[in-house]
This record gives structure tokens, C-alpha cells and sequence, in this order.
């Protein structure tokens, strides 16, 4: 992940589920000379930062040895006008994993109100070449390593 878009861990259950915090400000870079007058956040950066927190949870549960590469979305549904000055509940759940791959569902709240979905994601696995990395990585997001 070159850019990451959440930011922080609060809950995972490796294999299982995970719960993460987006605060989004007007300092966005992705905002800056943007909408300058109605600033609105990009559905699909919103759909990157589900997919890149879910992607943790088969991650510590194959104990950092491992990337995820997505493969697909289905079932995808956006916020028509997400403003700046939010903090959004980013949560994922994996219905399954493997060594090969992973797939799961991940949904964004603003206060328990489900504001975007993807039904379904599947990611493929391939080796990460250094996983103690990955486990410092994730530590400083706030994940238990």
C-alpha cells in the first residue's frame, strides 16, 4: 500500500473481522484545489479504504507472510455526497481465506448510519518478502502485531 486512506486500527479478530477509524478533513490532499467551493470526498477512495483495512485482517491471520492483491468487487454502493468533517467506522468481515486468496464484505458507518458497501472482495495472496514489516507496519496503525 503506497497510499494508505484509514487511519487507524481499533478492533481485529485475524481472520475474522476488523474496525478502523477515517477522520476526513478538509486537508485531504485529494480535496486541495478540488471542489473548491463544495468539497466532497471521492466514493472510490472511500471503496479503497474499506478494501485496504479488510485486506489486514487475512493478512494477521496468515501472520503477516503475506500481500493481497484485489482481484474483485461486486455489489458496490457509494455515498452520493460525503463532506468533509466526518470520522467514518470503516468495518470488513472475511467469509473466507486461504493461503491462495481471501474473500470478504466491507461496509463504512457515520454514527451506526451505513453510508457505502462492498458485498463482496476478492483478493488474491501472494508471499511478502519481508513480514516482519508488515507486523511493524500494522503495529503503528494500531493493530495489535
Amino acid at each position: 500500500m503506497r497510499f494508505l486512506l484509514f487511519d487507524r486500527v481499533v478492533e481485529v479478530v485475524p481472520g475474522k473481522r476488523i474496525h478502523g477509524v477515517k477522520s476526513v478533513t478538509l486537508t485531504e490532499p485529494y480535496l486541495d484545489g478540488h471542489f473548491t467551493h463544495a468539497p466532497l470526498v471521492p466514493g472510490p477512495l472511500l471503496v479503497e479504504a474499506m478494501i485496504q483495512l479488510l485486506a489486514w485482517t487475512a493478512i494477521t491471520k496468515h501472520d503477516f507472510q503475506l500481500s493481497c492483491v484485489l482481484s474483485v468487487l461486486e455489489d458496490v454502493t457509494l455515498p452520493p455526497k460525503l463532506r468533509p468533517g466526518y470520522a467514518i467506522d470503516l468495518h470488513g468481515q472475511l467469509m473466507g481465506t486461504n493461503p491462495k486468496g481471501s474473500i470478504g464484505r466491507a461496509w463504512a458507518e457515520i454514527d451506526g448510519e451505513e453510508i457505502a458497501r462492498v458485498g463482496r472482495v476478492i483478493y488474491g495472496h501472494v508471499p511478502h518478502p519481508d513480514p516482519e514489516m508488515l507486523r511493524k507496519r500494522f503495529a503503528y496503525f494500531g493493530g495489535p502485531a
